[in-house]
C-alpha cells in the first residue's frame, strides 16, 4: 500500500543515476522489465518504458540508490492488461509489487516465488484466477498481500495463516473455498489483519484461530461456515473487530468474548449485504442465515471498547443489560428483528455517544426513558414492538456525543478500516445529503403529540439534515399543534408520519406556515376535521399529502396548484365538496390523485389530462357529473382510473390501458363498459339485443320498460317468499354462493376454476394432503382425467398487505422456468387464499434433500477444488454472469444443508 512505501524505502530516499554497480544485474533488471511491458496487451502506463530512459527513471520504478537495483514496482491501474510475466522472477531485490486496480488474468507465475526480499504484494482488483502456486511459500520476507477482488479459486493455501512474517492478509471478494487452515508448523503472532470475507469457505471457524494473539481484525463474512462461533476467539487479546455475518452460524454467543477487552465492532448478521446483479436486471441479495440461541451476554454488550454491536434478525433473545454505565462507549446498537423482551434500563442514557440504535420489531414494553438523548441519534427505531405511556418532549438538547464519532471513526477511535465498516453498516453519514431518522410506529404510545427537535449537534454541521420522523400506528390523541418541530428552518426537509392514531381537530395554518421545509405529511386515518387552508400553497417543497379517512371538509383550495413537487394527494374518504380545481392540471410531478369517497361535484376538468404523469387517479364515489374528458385517452401512464359510483354519462374515453369494468360502475347514463377480453353475448338476451331487421321486429321502448319493471317486481317476490319460507339460514347460504373467482396465468388449463380446483382436492379433504408447512397445507388434486394440481391453501393470519400479495403472486404468475414449479393462479378471498401450481411427482424438498446427499456431497467437493464449470450446464455456465451464479450456488448450499436450523426459513427470505 502506499502508506508503507516510505517506511521500506528509508534507506534510499532519493532515485540517482548509478555510479557504482554490477552491470550485469542492472541490465537483467531491465530487462526483465522490458519483457514484463512486452508481455502485456494494454501499457498506456508504460509509455517511457524504452532504452532512452535508464529503467530507474521509467514510470512505477523505484531503484536502490547504491545499486541501481529494482526494489519497488508500483502499478496502480487503470491502465495495464494481460498476465504476468515470468521475467518479474527475476528482480532478484525486488520488496514491493503494486499492480492493483488493472487487469491482468491468468494465474500468478510460479517465479513470483524466487523473489525471496518481497514484502508487499498488492494484486487487488484485478481479474487473477486459477489456484495459488505453492512457491509463494518461498517468500519469507512477505509482510503484506492481499489478493482481494479477484477470481482466484481452490483451497486458501494452508501455510499463508501463520506464515513467517505476514502481518496483513486480504482474500476477500474471490471464489475460495474449502476449509480455512492454519500454518502447523508456524506461528500467527505476527498476523493482525485477515479477511476472508465473500468466499465459498465451509465448515467452522478454525479454533486455531485464538491463537493469533496480536491479531486486531477478523473478518469471515459471507462465506458458508457452519457451527459455533469458538470459545478460542476470546483469547486474542489484541482483537478489535470481528464479523462473522453471512454465514450459516449457529448456537450460543460464547462468553469467552468478553475477554476480548479490546473489542470494538462486532456484527454477528448483517441485512445490509451484497446484491448480485441477475440476468433481469434485478439483484439477489447475498442472504443472512446465522441463526444464533439464546441472548446476548451481558458483559459483552458492557464492554467499555465497545463502539459497534450489529446483530439484526439474528434469532437472539432475552433482556438487555440494566446496569449500563458511565465507561458505555457504544456508538451503534442494532438488535432490530429479534425476540427481545422486557423494558429498557433507564441506565441505556450513561451510553452518551449512542449515535445509532435499532430495536425494532421486538416484544420491548414499558415506557421510553425520559433522558433517552432521541435528539441526538441519527437513526433511532423502536417499531413494532409493545411501548407504553407518553413520548417525552423532545425539545432542543445538548448532545454530549459528536457527530464526528460516526463520520471519522478512523480519526478519533484509531481502528483502521473502521469507518469503512460502519459506513457500509449505516449508509453514509453526513454526505451533502443526509438523514436522520425517527422511528416511534406501531407501538401503544398514548397522550398529545410532543414537540420535536434535533440536538445542538446537528445545527454545527455545515450541512442541514432531512428528518423523517414515524409516529404512525399508535394511540396518540390530542388536536394537532400549532408547531410539531421546534425550528424547521435547521433542516433541509421534514418528512413525518401520523397515519392510525386518534388524533382530531384541524390543520393550524401556524402548522403549514412554520414548516416550509415539510416533504412528506401522512396523518390519514384520523378524526382530523376542518377545512385545508389555502396556506398549504406555502409548503412549496411538499412530495405526499395523506389525509385519507378523516373528516375533512369544505371546497379543495386551488393553491395546491402552486406546488410543483407534489407527487401523491391522498384525501379519499373525507366529507370534501365543491368542485375539482383546474390548477391541479399544473401538477406535472403529480402521480397519485385520490378523492374518492367524497361529496364533490361538477365535472371532471379536462385540462387535469396536462398533469401527464398521474398514474392512478381515484375519484369514485362522489357526484360527479358530466362526460369523462376524451383528453383522458392522451395518459400514457394511466394504469387505473376509478370513477365508479357518480353520474357521469357519455361515452367512456379510450384509454392506453386496460381498465377493470368495475371502474365505471354505478354511473347510471354512462355508456356500457367493454372488458378487453370479453365474449359475445348469449342466451336470450344476447339475441334479443342482435335483432337489426331482416324480418325481427325491434321492440317498442315501453315494452322494454313493462317487461323490465316485471321482471324487479318478479325478483322481490320471490326473494320475499324465500325470507319467509327458507329463514335466515337459507339466506346466508344464498350470500355464501356469490362467484368466487379464480385468476388464472398463461398456459393455465381452460377448466381451472373456483369450484374445480376445491372439487379436485375433495374439499381439502385430509386423504389429498401431501405437505404441511409454515403457511399452509398442500394438497394434490385431478383437475380433469390425466390433468393434476397441487393447491397451496393459505394460512391467512400470516399476510398482512392483500394488495402487496395480490401484486407479488401476479409476477410470480409471470415467472417461467424449467427448474421452478409453475404457479398457474391463485384464489384471493375475505377468508381463503390458495395457491395452484402444476403437480410434479417426487415428493417434497425434505425429500428431495436426503435423496441427493450424495449429490450435495459431490457439489462441495467440486466447490472445494474450485471446479465450479462443472456443476452448471455448459450454456448456463457459457452465459453467465459468472457472479451471478455463484451467489445463486452458495444461497443453494445453504438451503441443502442436513441440519434443519441452518436452512434459511420464509423470515430470513423477506
Amino acid at each position: 500500500m502506499a502508506f508503507l512505501l516510505p517506511i521500506l524505502l528509508f534507506s534510499f530516499s532519493h532515485l540517482v543515476q548509478p555510479h557504482s554497480h554490477p552491470l550485469t544485474s542492472t541490465i537483467t533488471d531491465a530487462t526483465s522489465l522490458l519483457h514484463f511491458k512486452n508481455s502485456l496487451s494494454s501499457s498506456l502506463l508504460l509509455s517511457d518504458w524504452n532504452s532512452s530512459v535508464h529503467h530507474c527513471n521509467w514510470h512505477g520504478v523505484s531503484c536502490d540508490p547504491l545499486s541501481a537495483r529494482v526494489v519497488a514496482l508500483n502499478l496502480a491501474g487503470p491502465g495495464l492488461a494481460g498476465t504476468l510475466s515470468p521475467s518479474l522472477g527475476n528482480l532478484s531485490l525486488l520488496r514491493i509489487l503494486s499492480l492493483p486496480h488493472n487487469f491482468f488474468g491468468g494465474g500468478i507465475p510460479p517465479e513470483l516465488g524466487n523473489l525471496r526480499l518481497l514484502e508487499i504484494l498488492e494484486l487487488q482488483d484485478n481479474n487473477f484466477s486459477e489456484p495459488i502456486p505453492d512457491q509463494l511459500s518461498h517468500l519469507s520476507s512477505l509482510r503484506f498481500l492481499n489478493l482481494s477482488f479477484n477470481m482466484f479459486s481452490g483451497p486458501m493455501p494452508e501455510y499463508l495463516i501463520g506464515f513467517r512474517r505476514l502481518s496483513f492478509l486480504d482474500f476477500s471478494h474471490n471464489r475460495f473455498s474449502g476449509r480455512i487452515k492454519l500454518n502447523r508448523f508456524g506461528s500467527c503472532k505476527s498476523l493482525t489483519y485477515v479477511k476472508l470475507s465473500d468466499n465459498f469457505f465451509t465448515h467452522n471457524i478454525p479454533p486455531e484461530i485464538g491463537n493469533c494473539s496480536n491479531l486486531n481484525s477478523f473478518l469471515v463474512d459471507g462465506n458458508i461456515l457452519e457451527g459455533r462461533i469458538p470459545d478460542e476467539i476470546g483469547l486474542i487479546s489484541e482483537l478489535e473487530v470481528l464479523d462473522v455475518s453471512r454465514n450459516s452460524l449457529t448456537d450460543l454467543i460464547p462468553k469467552q468474548l468478553s475477554n476480548c477487552s479490546k473489542l470494538s465492532v462486532l456484527i454477528l448478521t448483517n441485512l445490509v449485504s451484497d446484491l448480485i446483479s441477475v440476468d433481469d436486471g434485478s439483484f439477489l441479495s447475498g442472504g443472512e442465515y446465522n441463526a444464533f440461541a439464546g441472548g446476548v451476554p451481558a458483559s459483552l454488550l458492557l464492554l467499555p471498547s465497545l463502539k459497534v454491536f450489529w446483530a439484526p434478525r439474528a434469532n437472539l433473545g432475552g433482556r438487555l443489560p440494566g446496569d449500563w454505565n458511565d465507561s458505555c462507549s457504544l456508538w451503534v446498537l442494532n438488535l432490530g428483528q429479534n425476540y427481545f423482551n422486557g423494558e429498557i434500563s433507564a441506565s441505556l442514557v450513561h451510553c452518551k455517544s449512542l449515535t445509532y440504535l435499532d430495536l425494532s420489531s421486538n416484544s420491548f414494553l414499558g415506557s421510553l426513558p425520559r433522558q433517552l438523548q432521541v435528539p441526538c441519534m441519527i437513526y433511532f427505531n423502536i417499531s413494532r414492538n409493545s411501548f407504553t405511556g407518553f413520548l417525552p418532549n423532545f425539545a432542543e438538547d445538548s448532545c454530549s456525543c459528536s457527530l464526528v464519532g460516526v463520520v471519522s471513526l478512523d480519526d478519533e477511535g484509531g481502528i483502521a478500516g473502521l469507518g469503512n465498516v460502519i459506513s457500509s453498516l449505516v449508509g453514509p453519514s453526513l454526505g451533502e445529503n443526509f438523514t436522520v431518522f425517527h422511528d416511534f410506529s406501531w407501538n401503544k404510545f398514548v397522550g398529545s403529540l410532543p414537540l420535536f427537535s434535533l440536538g445542538d449537534k446537528f445545527s454545527k454541521t455545515t450541512r442541514k439534515p432531512y428528518y423523517r420522523l414515524l409516529l404512525n400506528e399508535n394511540m396518540l390523541n390530542g388536536s394537532l399543534p400549532g408547531t410539531l418541530f421546534w425550528d424547521c428552518n435547521r433542516l433541509q426537509g421534514f418528512s413525518v408520519n401520523l397515519t392510525a392514531n386518534r388524533l382530531f381537530g384541524q390543520i393550524f395554518y401556524q402548522f403549514l406556515i412554520n414548516c416550509s421545509e415539510l416533504m412528506d405529511f401522512e396523518a390519514a386515518q384520523n378524526q382530523i376535521g376542518g377545512f385545508l387552508d389555502p396556506g398549504i400553497g406555502t409548503l412549496v417543497m411538499l412530495r405526499l399529502l395523506d389525509l385519507r379517512g378523516n373528516w375533512i371538509s369544505g371546497s379543495l383550495p386551488a393553491q395546491l396548484g402552486t406546488l410543483k413537487n407534489l407527487q401523491s394527494i391522498l384525501l379519499g374518504a373525507n366529507n370534501l365538496t365543491g368542485e375539482i380545481p383546474t390548477q391541479l392540471s399544473e401538477l406535472t410531478s403529480l402521480e397519485v390523485l385520490d378523492l374518492s369517497q367524497n361529496a364533490l361535484m361538477g365535472i371532471i376538468p379536462a385540462c387535469l389530462a396536462d398533469a401527464s404523469n398521474l398514474e392512478t387517479v381515484t375519484l369514485d364515489h362522489n357526484r360527479l357529473s358530466g362526460e369523462i374528458p376524451p383528453s383522458f385517452s392522451n395518459f400514457s401512464r394511466l394504469s387505473k382510473f376509478d370513477v365508479s359510483f357518480n353520474n357521469l354519462s357519455g361515452h367512456i374515453p379510450h384509454l392506453q390501458k386496460p381498465m377493470d369494468c368495475s371502474f365505471f360502475r354505478g354511473n347510471k347514463f354512462l355508456h356500457s363498459c367493454i372488458e378487453s377480453n370479453s365474449e359475445p353475448p348469449t342466451g336470450i338476451l344476447g339475441y334479443l339485443g342482435d335483432q337489426k331487421g331482416g324480418g325481427g321486429k325491434k321492440l317498442k321502448t315501453s315494452t322494454i320498460a313493462l317487461v323490465t319493471l316485471a321482471a324487479i317486481v318478479f325478483s322481490i317476490l320471490v326473494g320475499m317468499v324465500l325470507v319467509l319460507v327458507l329463514g335466515r339460514r337459507k339466506l346466508s347460504r344464498l350470500t355464501s354462493l356469490r362467484r368466487k373467482v379464480v385468476v388464472t396465468f398463461a398456459d393455465s388449463p381452460s377448466e381451472l376454476n373456483y369450484d374445480n380446483a376445491v372439487r379436485a382436492t375433495g374439499n381439502f379433504s385430509i386423504r389429498n394432503l401431501i405437505g404441511t408447512g409454515g403457511f399452509g397445507s398442500t394438497y394434490k388434486g385431478e383437475l380433469i382425467p390425466g390433468v393434476l394440481i397441487a393447491v397451496k391453501r393459505l394460512s391467512i393470519g400470516r399476510f398482512q398487505g392483500i394488495q402487496q400479495f395480490d401484486a407479488e403472486i401476479r409476477t410470480l404468475g409471470r415467472i417461467r422456468h424449467k427448474n421452478l414449479v409453475t404457479l398457474i393462479g391463485y384464489y384471493m378471498g375475505e377468508g381463503e387464499m390458495f395457491l395452484i401450481y402444476n403437480y410434479l411427482s417426487g415428493g417434497n424438498l425434505e425429500t428431495f434433500i436426503h435423496d441427493r446427499l450424495d449429490k450435495n456431497s459431490e457439489w462441495r467437493l467440486l466447490i472445494t477444488e474450485g471446479r465450479f464449470d462443472e456443476i452448471f450446464s455448459p450454456e448456463s455456465w457459457g452465459a453467465g454472469p459468472k457472479e451471478s451464479l455463484l451467489g445463486l450456488l452458495k444461497l443453494a448450499l445453504t438451503c441443502t444443508v442436513e441440519t434443519l436450523s441452518v436452512r434459511p426459513s420464509m423470515k430470513h427470505a423477506k
